[in-house]
């Protein structure tokens, strides 16, 4: 049995539908129409609306697919290390979020794959759609019987049109969707997704100027757009003064459009867009390409330009109607089939509590394992930096016994080699350093000295440990303040006794009265006369 889909652009000021009967093998536009808009209507008149265009015509269908302004939503371009779907969709609200002027969880989120970078990584255009735009729209259809299975951006579903025509259109096109007072931007590079922008330019702007010019109403300046346009025979000689704001207006446009696409990093000439096709209502206004493409430099041909149409040219014999309806025909060449953003599907609708608290739950779970792989990596590095240590300490000792006592015979324990060697240590000029008699380095008593004298009178600072090996000196203690031990690390410098001083670690007081502190001295060997 033929099934019937209806696609339906919510415009600011206008619904447009187009219903597809899609058969086993084939399918054609079964019909269209379009209906006005009460000026900021709300959903529920929105939703009233639809449903009286559908009866008038008979468009009852079997599923509905939905568009909604692009400007509704927040979109950003992201990039990734992997390319799966479902990885990028764990991750997609975290990276968006810091970008959104709303929390995430007032927004729905779904994305679209883009093009692969040279360097591996997986481009992305994220798209987030703010709750309290969607829901009371989709509440209001539901209330008239229509749950969408698709909501879609409009100015997504150009780069349907752009799969559809790509026979027709060169690897680079910019698609302009010109609405009544929103004009879509889409750059379709090589078949994919690029840049997606909607701009504050519509026909109601053009319809101004025109109005202004001619001394009408901005309805009267919106029928003599359509209707005879802006070429200069349009204009009286009086009139080509004022033909110039209106010319300026749409140079304004050609601005925006070369603005987003170095936005869009479309700078070098070998990206550069082949194409500005243009499509929507406005772009049937008669002079309009003739200017953006002297204003852009760029071949600008509209819609209902080119050779053949594929699907669009079904929509009745009148050239016009293809550019109007061309969005809402394009939800319905899309189908079911993921070419787009769909805020109704599955995976990004609001999830119950459950579902929330799992969730919530495993990320706690993923970071109590985090936490506790890296307190196990933390203490298995001090294990083995400490037994590092310890064995190089107890290699220094050894040397020092046999340096000092070197006709010493047999083996002895660590902790037996300070009795032996009391006596020689007695014995050692104050000139010779503890570690290492050929090592010319200050005693250690020499070493005490210099270090109290680093110690400024009056201060409070407290030295709890000391430690003193051949090549360094290690001091830890607790002063008054960051600057008493700032002061303390200048003297020794200045002192010119240690060829380095570092501060190891200042920290406030676990007890919260004072600073923590540690100092590691790098030993100055003496030479000539300071032996």
């Amino acid at each position: 049995m033929p099934e019937k889909i209806l696609g339906i652009d919510i415009g600011s000021n206008s619904l447009k539908v187009v219903q597809v009967t899609r058969g086993f093998r084939t399918s054609q536009v079964s019909g269209y129409a379009s209906g006005k808009l009460p000026v900021d209507g709300d959903p529920t008149q929105v939703a009233a609306a639809l449903v009286e265009l559908i009866s008038e015509h008979s468009l009852e269908s079997d599923r509905y697919l939905v568009a909604i302004g692009t400007h509704s939503a927040f979109l950003r371009r992201l990039s990734f290390p992997f390319s799966a779907e479902r990885k990028i969709a764990q991750v997609i609200e975290f990276e968006l979020e810091p970008g959104l002027p709303l929390s995430v969880d007032e927004v729905l989120v779904d994305f679209i794959r883009t093009e692969q970078k040279p360097d591996g990584t997986q481009g992305v255009l994220a798209a987030a759609l703010p709750k309290g735009v969607l829901n009371p729209l989709l509440t209001a259809l539901q209330e008239v019987g229509i749950e969408p299975e698709v909501v879609d951006l409009d100015g997504s579903v150009l780069t349907l049109m752009a799969s559809e025509l790509k026979t027709q259109l060169p690897e680079r096109v910019v698609i302009l969707d010109i609405g009544h007072s929103k004009t879509n931007l889409l750059y379709h590079h090589q078949g994919f997704y690029t840049y997606l922008r909607s701009l504050m330019f519509g026909c109601n702007n053009l319809a101004e100027k025109v109005a202004d010019v001619l001394g009408v109403t901005s309805d009267e300046g919106m029928n003599h757009l359509f209707t005879v346009g802006l070429d200069e025979q349009a204009f009286s000689s009086e009139q080509m003064g004022g033909r110039e704001n209106i010319v300026g207006e749409v140079e304004l446009l050609a601005k925006e459009i070369e603005l987003s696409l170095m936005a869009a990093q479309v700078q070098d000439d070998q990206f550069l867009p082949e194409l500005v096709l243009l499509s929507g209502g406005g772009s049937i206004i008669k002079g309009l390409a003739e200017i953006l493409e002297g204003s852009l430099g760029l071949q600008v041909l509209r819609l209902s330009d080119l050779e053949t149409l594929g699907s669009f040219g079904h929509l009745g014999g009148q050239s016009s109607d293809v550019p109007v309806f061309a969005v809402a025909a394009g939800l319905c060449l899309r189908g079911a089939r993921r070419r787009g953003f769909n805020f109704q599907a599955e995976e990004f609708r609001s999830q119950s509590p459950l579902v929330k608290w799992r969730r919530q739950l495993s990320y706690g779970l993923v970071a109590l394992l985090l936490i506790v792989f890296s307190w196990f990596a933390s203490v298995g590095v001090d294990i083995y930096t400490k037994k590092r240590r310890l064995d190089h300490l107890n290699q220094t000792v050894e040397d020092v016994f046999r340096r000092a006592v070197p006709d010493f015979k047999g083996s002895a324990q660590a902790s037996q080699y300070a009795s032996i060697v009391r006596a020689k240590i007695n014995e050692l000029s104050e000139s010779v350093a503890l570690f290492g008699v050929g090592a010319r380095h200050h005693s250690t008593v020499e070493l005490l000295r210099i270090i109290s004298q680093a110690i400024p009178t009056g201060v409070d600072v407290s030295i709890n440990q000391l430690t003193i090996d051949s090549d360094n000196v290690r001091v830890s203690g607790r002063a008054g303040a960051f600057n008493t031990v700032d002061e303390v690390k200048n003297r020794l410098v200045a002192s010119r006794n240690f060829a380095e001083v570092k501060i190891t670690g200042a920290k406030a007081a676990t007890d919260g009265k004072g600073v923590q502190f540690g100092l590691d001295l790098l030993r100055r060997q003496l030479v000539g006369e300071n032996l």
